[in-house]
């Protein structure tokens, strides 16, 4: 995936963000399914529900273990280790939520509004 390096740095905003579907959806529709709702390219559901499912679940992962390694910086405070676990704990959150089909079709039906 060519975005990915991009994707994982946008992961920082989306996990801040109160609603995260909404946040993903943009982000979907901005750096991975720029095409969506195109006569020409139209995307399908299924390809979209992949993604999430294997793609984005995978970068959620990488991004996860840099937390873990910062977590490991023992030159960062309290404060800074408690920010890394709560994003810890959202990208655990996130996982489960993606693995049910009415998350994805939140995404999706906010995806086609926004798009």
């Amino acid at each position: 995936m060519k975005n990915k390096e991009e994707i994982i740095a946008i992961i920082n905003n989306i996990l801040d963000a109160p609603r995260l579907s909404l946040e993903i959806a943009k982000l979907l529709l901005e750096y991975v399914f720029v095409s969506w709702n195109k006569p020409e390219n139209a995307v399908g559901e299924k390809i979209i529900r992949r993604f999430l499912i294997v793609d984005f679940y995978h970068i959620l992962c990488e991004k996860q273990a840099a937390y873990i390694e910062d977590l490991r910086d023992y030159s960062k405070n309290a404060d800074e280790h408690f920010l890394i676990q709560k994003k810890i704990k959202k990208i655990n959150e996130l996982g489960l939520l993606l693995q049910k089909k009415e998350y994805h079709d939140e995404i999706i039906y906010l995806m086609n509004i926004l798009s």
